[in-house]
């Protein structure tokens, strides 16, 4: 395979998303019909690749967020005393739960689909595709609130996440994500005024040489999970992205495996270091291996 500026280009291309908006739809539409979530304050929005428009042609799943916001979960650490007990009077404890939501979920896609459709999991609510539309990964999740102020209900300042717990692990796992923060970095640093639109195109492109290293070379796929490659590509710096894919991906190497300090570099939330030893960081020796792996495969063909 001759990988030449026109093989880059049709490896980033982002592929069709009527399915994938055709789920989301459906999904909305269960949860509508359901008299237990009926009168709940929730919303229904995507995250992952196809959300940040990074996936590829061989995605296949779609990550559905299904986030409850009349029980919400908080972090008020960085508060005052003052303002965590003012925060304490203006918000009583909750009475319905995420499992309670989680539980309810369930039933509404069971009711809405069929159970056979239906595979509750560890981390999400698998959701088995058909001809119309894709399989996806629904995550039922309480607002999660990184708390900077609070002097009434309605004039704080946080910091918007998600948060859910493993299901199927004694004891709980708690995991917490900013997904909506990440889409708006990655627009933004897609933006023409810094990457010229540049940026999502080469996180396609680097994930479908991924996808080459496992089909032709035996790559193990779990080294770089598809999150962790998106980030690292967005702690690349903006001039290092060009007006072709060659180049781009020529900087981008250079940088990743010879410029850069990994213990400086964040996801692209700017929530959380990209690496570390814990279950969200990704492992610095990894990353390494699959650079290195990425970069002598462009460079052999």
């Amino acid at each position: 395979m001759a990988i030449n500026e026109s093989q880059l280009q049709t490896w980033s291309n982002a592929p069709a998303s009527a399915k994938i908006q055709f789920t989301h739809e459906q999904v909305r539409k269960a949860l509508e019909q359901s008299d237990a979530l009926r009168g709940r304050s929730y919303e229904v929005y995507l995250q992952g690749s196809y959300a940040n428009s990074t996936n590829t042609r061989v995605d296949s799943d779609v990550d559905v967020v299904v986030q409850l916001s009349s029980t919400f979960n908080h972090d008020i650490s960085k508060l005052s005393l003052d303002q965590q007990q003012l925060f304490h009077q203006t918000f009583p404890n909750a009475t319905y739960h995420w499992a309670d939501f989680r539980r309810d979920v369930i039933s509404a896609l069971n009711s809405y689909f069929g159970s056979a459709s239906v595979k509750p999991g560890n981390k999400s609510i698998k959701l088995v595709g058909d001809d119309s539309r894709v399989n996806a990964d629904v995550v039922p999740c309480l607002q999660h609130r990184q708390y900077q102020s609070f002097a009434t209900w309605n004039h704080d300042d946080f910091v918007e996440g998600m948060k859910f717990w493993t299901a199927a692990e004694t004891p709980s796992r708690e995991i917490t994500n900013f997904p909506k923060i990440h889409i708006e970095n990655g627009e933004d640093k897609n933006a023409d005024h810094r990457t010229d639109t540049m940026y999502k195109g080469l996180v396609r492109v680097v994930k479908n040489i991924r996808r080459q290293l496992v089909e032709r070379h035996n790559f193990d796929p779990k080294i770089a999970p598809s999150y962790f490659v998106e980030c690292m590509i967005y702690n690349v710096p903006d001039n290092h992205f060009q007006n072709d894919f060659k180049s781009s991906l020529e900087y981008t190497h250079n940088f990743i495996l010879r410029q850069c300090n990994p213990a400086t570099l964040l996801t692209a939330s700017h929530q959380h270091l990209l690496f570390g030893s814990e279950p969200w960081q990704w492992n610095q020796q990894d990353a390494a291996t699959f650079f290195q792996a990425a970069e002598n495969f462009y460079n052999s063909n």
